[in-house]
Parts: C-alpha cells; structure tokens; sequence
C-alpha cells in the first residue's frame, strides 16, 4: 500500500542528494552557502545546475561574478553544513563563524573549502528562474577529489572519504556501499 506524501515535503522523495557548499567571491568579498539542489546538467562539455534562493548573497556574487565552486563535504563538517545554510552572508562572515578554511583555486576565483572532500570550479553559462529559485548552470572548469574517494565515481571504502547526502531538514546520510550492476 502506498501513502501519499504532502506536496511541501513531496522533494524530497528525489533526495538524497549530495551536499554542495557552494562558495562565492566578488570584489574580494567572500560567502559559503548550502545546497543540495545541484545536479549533473550536461557532459559535453561538463555542466552542473545549482538552484539558489535570489534573496540570498550567494545569489547575489554568482550573478555579479559569474563563478563559483561546488565543495563536496563529508560528514565531519555536518555542523558548519548547517550552519552555512541557516545564516545569512549579508549579517555574518560563514568562513570566520564555521572555522572552515579557504584554500586557493586553481582556475576561478571562488576558494575551495579546505575541509572538504571535493571541489568543482564553475563558470556560469546560463541562468534560469522557472520559479522561486534560479538555476545557474555552471561549465567545470576544473574539479579534483581526495585520493582514495573517487576513480570514475565514488569509491565509499572508508568513513572518512564519503561524500554527505541530504534528506530533507536536519537529516544526512552518507552511502554505505557501491553496487555494480551486470
């Protein structure tokens, strides 16, 4: 038998996701965000979309500097996750309340986070807003991963080298094992 789910919660039932710390900088100026709304949106060339609140400051710098770079947290730093996601960059500096360090870029000049996992540098191509959000669709310019946590995908062998997944509000989850369909 199956029940119906409300419709306020009814996006989560395409969770889990992997938890993106999406950081920004423009003018010097820098912020960290939380989103889970992000996913695969091309391979040729390499796109991701990212779907972010316009209200926000991280909407504000991506918009004004037309990069940013998704950080792949694991769930040693779930706290400072949470934390990203409820301030706001516009009333406290993320990096200096969370702890998380920023480490140089290679291509773009949004820093990666030196805590976390994996790092995808984006330049924006297009921007969308069919509803409450805009989706900003980012070509990678460049992207590398913690030896030992991906080869062609991720590899979950070790606690310390999986990616966070969101649920939906407080809760995360972290896959526990790799299937290879024959």
């Amino acid at each position: 038998m199956k029940v119906q789910i409300p419709t306020e919660y009814s996006l989560r039932l395409v969770l889990p996701g992997v938890v993106g710390l999406i950081t920004t900088e423009y003018r010097g100026r820098y912020n960290v965000t939380t989103v889970s709304w992000l996913m695969p949106a091309g391979r040729e060339p390499p796109l991701v979309a990212v779907a972010i609140n316009p209200s926000t400051l991280c909407y504000e710098f991506i918009k004004r500097s037309g990069e940013f770079v998704i950080n792949i947290p694991t769930r040693d730093v779930i706290n400072q996750v949470m934390t990203c996601g409820r301030l706001s960059g516009n009333d406290v500096d993320k990096f200096q309340r969370t702890g998380l360090t920023m480490e140089e870029p290679k291509v773009v000049r949004p820093p990666w986070i030196e805590q976390c996992l994996a790092h995808l540098e984006c330049a924006v191509v297009n921007a969308y807003q069919p509803g409450d959000h805009v989706i900003f669709v980012g070509q990678v310019a460049w992207a590398v991963a913690e030896e030992g946590s991906f080869e062609e995908g991720w590899l979950l062998k070790e606690k310390e080298l999986k990616p966070l997944h969101h649920l939906g509000a407080n809760w995360f989850a972290a896959l526990e094992e790799r299937i290879e369909a024959t």
